[in-house]
């Protein structure tokens, strides 16, 4: 593989990665980085040719079609589910502080 095919379809790997962890669903999110690193695995056993084919077809408007699912995900997102309750930095170990402080008050 050429050197320049290869940075390009690394730095497109690296964009649609950051494209697909946009998806504020935690289920959305989980999917597409997933298909996003299938994808790639599999066309790195693809041609020079067809991978320069994918770069020059269809690479950018994959990334612009799942920039643009995102958005439109963030603009109709739902309370966050559990998962990412627990990761989010607001509720990580606070109630159990506020337990531990009020049983050591007793």
């Amino acid at each position: 593989m050429s050197a320049a095919t290869q940075h390009s379809m690394a730095r497109l790997r690296t964009k649609m990665l950051c494209a697909a962890r946009a998806f504020p669903d935690y289920n959305f999110r989980a999917y597409f980085v997933r298909l996003v690193k299938e994808q790639f695995s599999a066309m790195e056993r693809w041609s020079v040719e067809e991978q320069q084919r994918f770069l020059a077809q269809e690479g950018a408007n994959k990334l612009r079609e799942m920039r643009r699912m995102a958005l439109v995900n963030r603009l109709f997102a739902t309370h966050p589910v559990f998962l990412e309750k627990r990761a989010s930095p607001h509720f990580g170990g606070s109630r159990q502080k506020i337990k531990e402080t009020q049983t050591q008050q007793k």
